[in-house]
């Protein structure tokens, strides 16, 4: 892929699909079911950025942000914002389907999925709103 983003013949535009086409597809496989930190999130907004720094040679020394580089690359924060997208979708299937386990975790046992996205489901009260459209 280097010798993508250093041919100068080949328009930004292309260089920016690139990574999105091959990098975030494999990427984001399996993603709904992913448990998302905070700091896997810097991680995956780092990576983005690496590669639009890669692609529009923007340098380390030249001590631009990641937003002046968002803003100069004309693009967004889209990665995080699909994978959210997706978890929601899965998510609202699973519930669709009486998926969610009924038992309570235990004080010792891992964080799971289902547990992640109903604390950050009952920040937007979707539970309530569900069940006032399924009645």
């Amino acid at each position: 892929m280097g010798t993508i983003f250093k041919n100068r013949n080949i328009q930004f535009g292309t260089k920016v699909k690139v990574p999105k086409a091959y990098v975030w597809s494999v990427l984001m496989y399996s993603s709904e079911c992913w448990t998302i930190s905070t700091e896997m999130e810097k991680h995956l907004l780092a990576v983005k950025m690496w590669f639009l720094r890669r692609i529009f040679r923007i340098s380390w020394t030249q001590k631009k942000t990641n937003e002046e580089v968002l803003r100069l690359t004309d693009t967004d924060r889209s990665l995080l914002r699909l994978l959210r997208k997706r978890q929601m979708e899965f998510f609202g299937h699973v519930n669709k389907h009486n998926g969610l386990e009924k038992r309570e975790t235990g004080m010792h046992s891992l964080l799971r999925f289902i547990n992640t996205q109903k604390k950050s489901l009952s920040k937007l009260d979707i539970f309530r709103q569900t069940a006032d459209r399924e009645a």
